[in-house]
């Protein structure tokens, strides 16, 4: 909304510095002194001296008088004044520059967002619903840091502190915070991971030099932890090499627990990476098989032996079908998922191998995981 009113008061200051440089200076002129008066007037004085019209002294004195005004009238010449003309390619820069800078803004900024002051922001947490807990922390943190000045500071207690200071939105303190308490243990490979990530979220979530260093320490340290390399991947992520962070990104997945808390964010960037690249595309969509509201009601009146005979028949023709056309990936997921429910694994996971052998080369890592998955359930 106030996009045109910053364009209107950007365009006023160019205004502001180009007119004082447009604008015509006065041109001064003084003609200059005839010099050639002031010879006269010394040749007048040498024939008086000579006639006795003057004393010695006289004459000296007026010689001095005249010779003082020709070096001051020589010294005092001045011309006309000519002024420089305005330049044009100046000009040009000043305004691509405001364009330029409005543009990137337009892109990379949010001049649709309103604003929002630091203030109010203070106060929105001091009169919401959790504004108790926030006035809690700030004490909490008042008292903390008031017992870390006192004596010598301790690792667990400069942990707390970060934690504070990170629930407060406080991120640079709490990335200092970490900082005393790695220092107090440099060889602490968590301290060292902590202390990297906080750097990152101090930096809004990028991976600046500062904490690849940090993560560099931290990954001699133990070479085989997963953290330091998702950062790793994520720093080429953000570098533009999408290619080998996607690669880094596949294999630290492939070496986590199902139950990690570390795998859903890895296997969300790689997802992301994979889509970028066009590797990946969605699983097509399983439908449930259609049937004639005649075949609902004569499986509503089986018993349930009869049910589980029916299904079971249902899924050995999709098997049949699936063998005849076996590009139908929709058809194996269906097929795999039909098999679990009839409690026959193996079959579902040989179907899901199958689909995964006839899919196309940008759902075959989706599918993967998948079978990952499924290899793994109960």
């Amino acid at each position: 909304m106030y996009l045109i009113p910053l364009i209107i008061f950007c365009f006023v200051a160019v205004l502001v510095l180009l007119i004082p440089y447009y604008k015509k200076a006065v041109v001064t002129e003084q003609r200059k002194p005839d010099i050639s008066v002031y010879t006269e007037q010394l040749k007048e004085l040498e024939n008086n001296f000579k006639l006795d019209l003057l004393s010695k002294v006289e004459a000296k004195r007026s010689r001095i008088e005249i010779e003082r005004r020709i070096l001051s009238a020589a010294s005092n010449e001045e011309g006309v004044i000519i002024e420089e003309a305005p330049n044009s390619l100046f000009t040009i820069s000043m305004l691509m520059f405001l364009l330029m800078s409005i543009a990137l803004y337009s892109v990379l900024g949010t001049p649709s967002m309103p604003d929002y002051p630091r203030s109010l922001a203070e106060k929105a947490r001091l009169e919401g619903d959790q504004a108790e807990d926030y006035k809690n922390k700030i004490k909490l943190r008042e008292r903390l840091v008031t017992q870390l000045a006192s004596k010598a500071p301790d690792i667990e207690g400069l942990v707390y502190l970060s934690r504070l200071e990170m629930s407060l939105g406080n991120f640079q303190s709490a990335a200092k915070a970490l900082y005393q308490a790695q220092v107090i243990d440099p060889k602490s490979f968590d301290l060292q991971l902590m202390y990297g990530e906080s750097l990152i979220v101090a930096a809004k979530e990028k991976v600046t030099p500062a904490a690849l260093v940090v993560l560099n320490k931290a990954a001699k340290t133990q070479p085989a932890h997963p953290g330091p390399k998702y950062y790793f991947a994520l720093a080429d992520y953000q570098a533009g090499d999408i290619e080998v962070a996607y690669r880094n990104w596949l294999e630290i997945s492939r070496g986590l627990e199902e139950q990690s808390p570390l795998k859903p964010l890895v296997d969300y960037w790689a997802d992301k990476a994979a889509m970028e690249l066009g590797l990946a595309q969605g699983l097509p969509e399983t439908r449930a098989p259609s049937i004639t509201s005649e075949q609902v009601e004569t499986i509503q009146n089986m018993d349930e032996g009869e049910q589980a005979e029916l299904i079971y028949q249902m899924v050995l023709q999709l098997a049949d079908k699936q063998t005849q056309n076996p590009d139908n990936i929709e058809g194996w997921l269906r097929l795999s998922r039909a098999y679990m429910v009839l409690g026959q694994k193996p079959d579902a996971i040989t179907a899901m191998k199958s689909a995964l052998t006839n899919a196309p080369k940008e759902q075959q890592e989706i599918i993967r995981k998948e079978l990952e998955k499924l290899i793994k359930s109960p």
